[in-house]
């Protein structure tokens, strides 16, 4: 009989539709209670259906830089939009972001990041470590990094390294690689750079490139870095961009500690950003004239407050060039210590709101604030107050080399602008440094914190000069092969003892420790060849011959063999 309304009767599941369930998202996580994959079979089946997905992932996107652009636009989190990072930046074609944040162009690589994750779960709960799970979490490894998910990788590494690779050995390849991978993590991430090369000797990690960009982060060098960063791989290039925000920061602020002005070009060369994005992203406030990026504007200025002297010491502040050196010991050595207090411009500033007083010194003029000195100074606190004559605001001197008097200005200047000074810790490598602040240069400038009553500064000049001396001491020590440098050395040592006043309670000790350093620092066999480089420093090489003397003496009556030792700082 038939129905009502003419209809004929289903079959019995006619109304139902077959489930379509997409097979990375129907096995749940074995740590919610899922076991499938908790079968070694079924891991197995599981990683192909992922390299699949991942696969097809890739054909869709079709172009190189669309697939960029997808892995950079990926999620992980579904709960909010897909957006670009800030710590990268990708120099790609123009892209639209409203098809860009679109989920359905990256749920396929969510949904293989997902899966990985339950496949780790699955092969760490097994406890498996054959072929099968190094290739798998090799495969986590590089996708993670690729989408810059330090969340996988990881913690997928140190497992590969501690679990899976003591029982099943990588290659060498694949050993290096993953290591490379860890080392970079650490050092451009995580900022810890002491592991970093504790990691590396420790699984002796021979990578050309790691070591490059290691030793750019420890010099905070962006222009090495970006480099290093143009010729490695597209995994190590994704690592190393967590350090670019941190390293190109501090190349701005070296910009802004060095130039006035720069050009466009260079300036967006070296820092490898656009201008908008130095001024969005890295919150840049110079401004923008034409080509020209303005750093700091230099005010007019009535009088010439910076000398001849005071502009080669600005010149100080440029890189080095190398040049032979001469001689005789009375060149004017690039005092590297002093001129990085800015010395010269701290010199140049000059407002007309605040009292000034003119320093006349051989014929050089400098022209400094008044509560600079009063501040540091108990002499010019004094003579800058009636009835004396130097309260008229100009003070001669005749007997101050002017170069001298503006080392002593700048650290007064830097005292007061900026913060005391910390002294310079000893060098654990001084043969190595291509550049020293001569001795000489520090014994002067104490000398006139003596003279001015500038306690704190005089402090502070003396820890410098004890740390000299010993630098000093080492590099003779260490370089007796180098000619050059000894007798720069043995110039430098014979240059500083000279410039001492022994009268001076304080800098006849420094006398002491001079010539006691230099005799158990300077080779013998170098004494012999090339004391005729301190000849014309008489007091000097008397002294350094009662050293000797004194050493042979204690050494006939200890019956031993004279040598030299190594000492500590003074």
């Amino acid at each position: 009989m038939p129905n009502r309304g003419g209809r004929n009767s289903s079959g019995p599941w006619g109304r139902l539709k077959p489930v379509e369930q997409d097979p990375l998202e129907s096995i749940g996580l074995p740590s919610k209670g899922d076991t499938r994959l908790l079968d070694l079979k079924t891991q197995e089946n599981y990683y192909t259906k992922i390299v699949e997905r991942y696969m097809t992932f890739c054909s869709d996107a079709g172009q190189r830089d669309e697939l960029l652009r997808r892995f950079s636009s990926l999620e992980i989190s579904s709960s909010k939009p897909a957006t670009t990072p800030t710590s990268s930046r990708p120099v790609l074609p123009t892209v639209d972001h409203e098809k860009l944040q679109n989920p359905a162009n990256t749920k396929a690589l969510s949904d293989v990041m997902a899966a990985l994750r339950k496949l780790r779960e699955g092969i760490v709960a097994t406890k498996r470590a054959d072929d099968f799970a190094a290739q798998a979490y090799l495969f986590c490894i590089r996708l993670s990094i690729l989408v810059k998910h330090p969340e996988s990788y990881h913690p997928a590494i140190l497992h590969l390294l501690r679990s899976i690779h003591p029982q099943q050995p990588l290659t060498s390849v694949e050993l290096q690689e993953v290591v490379g991978y860890l080392v970079l993590d650490t050092a451009c991430r995580r900022g810890e750079l002491a592991e970093a090369f504790a990691l590396r000797r420790r699984y002796e990690l021979k990578d050309s490139k790691v070591n490059a960009a290691l030793t750019a982060l420890t010099h905070d060098n962006y222009i090495v870095f970006q480099k290093v960063k143009r010729s490695v791989d597209g995994h190590r290039a994704k690592i190393m961009e967590w350090a670019e925000g941190d390293v190109r920061m501090h190349t701005l602020k070296c910009f802004g500690r060095t130039y006035l002005s720069v050009e466009l070009d260079f300036l967006e060369k070296t820092t490898g950003s656009k201008w908008l994005d130095l001024k969005q992203s890295d919150g840049v406030g110079w401004d923008l004239e034409g080509s020209k990026v303005v750093i700091r504007k230099v005010r007019a200025r009535k009088y010439h407050s910076i000398d001849s002297i005071s502009r080669r010491l600005l010149l100080a502040m440029a890189p080095a060039r190398k040049r032979p050196r001469a001689a005789q010991s009375d060149d004017k050595s690039t005092s590297v210590l002093l001129a990085d207090y800015r010395t010269a411009w701290l010199l140049a500033r000059h407002r007309s709101d605040e009292p000034s007083v003119e320093i006349i010194c051989q014929n050089e003029t400098f022209k400094v604030h008044t509560s600079v000195l009063k501040q540091h100074s108990e002499y010019f606190e004094t003579c800058l107050s009636k009835p004396f004559t130097e309260s008229d605001g100009v003070v001669r001197f005749d007997d101050i080399e002017p170069r001298y008097l503006a080392f002593y200005l700048g650290v007064a200047y830097s005292y007061s602008s900026i913060m005391p000074h910390t002294p310079p810790a000893p060098s654990m490598n001084p043969e190595a440094k291509a550049l020293r602040t001569p001795l000489r240069d520090y014994i002067e400038v104490y000398k006139l914190c003596d003279r001015f009553l500038s306690t704190q500064m005089g402090e502070f000049m003396l820890k410098c000069i004890k740390t000299s001396i010993g630098d000093g001491h080492r590099a003779l020590f260490r370089s007796f092969l180098d000619e050059e440098q000894q007798k720069a050395l043995m110039r430098d040592f014979a240059d500083g003892y000279e410039a001492l006043e022994h009268g001076h309670a304080l800098q006849k000790e420094l006398s002491e420790h001079i010539i006691e350093y230099f005799v158990e620092g300077i080779s013998y066999e170098a004494w012999d060849a090339y004391m005729e480089e301190v000849m014309h420093r008489p007091k000097f090489v008397a002294q350094i011959s009662k050293g000797f003397a004194r050493k042979l003496s204690e050494a006939m009556s200890a019956r031993s063999k004279m040598k030299r030792k190594e000492l500590g700082g003074p």
